[in-house]
């Protein structure tokens, strides 16, 4: 009786111990479907091709590289911490401080508008 005991004990202290995800629709892993840029309106297809993002807690990987983002309202806020260049391919022009318009979002899609771009991706 006393080994179950310290073992529901040890569970439950395991349990508590994990941080909860509250992202909700926003976290998990993303797939960029295609990028629409700004200044030329050209379309760049992704959906052949492996581009990944991933959402987990305040922590997002892209491409790769990590950093930290917050989404607020209608706004997404990235700053990668690793790696600051070459993720224009990720749709990321400005990777320490990049804010995007949450255009739409939900568990099967999201729709995100920087500056420079517009950004399909699809929940994988």
């Amino acid at each position: 009786m006393k080994k179950i005991a310290i073992l529901l004990l040890g569970l439950i202290v395991f349990t508590s111990c994990q941080k909860e995800d509250d992202n909700g629709d926003l976290g998990g892993f993303w797939k960029l479907q295609q990028i629409e840029l700004s200044e030329n309106d050209s379309i760049i297809n992704t959906r052949g091709e492996s581009r990944f993002w991933a959402v987990q807690l305040d922590l997002i990987e892209i491409g790769g590289a990590k950093g930290r983002f917050q989404h607020v309202g209608d706004s997404l806020f990235v700053q990668m911490i690793t790696q600051t260049s070459g993720l224009e391919g990720f749709g990321l022009y400005n990777p320490t401080d990049e804010r995007f318009k949450v255009l739409h979002l939900d568990r099967n899609g999201m729709v995100l508008q920087s500056n420079k771009a517009t950004l399909t991706l699809k929940k994988f």
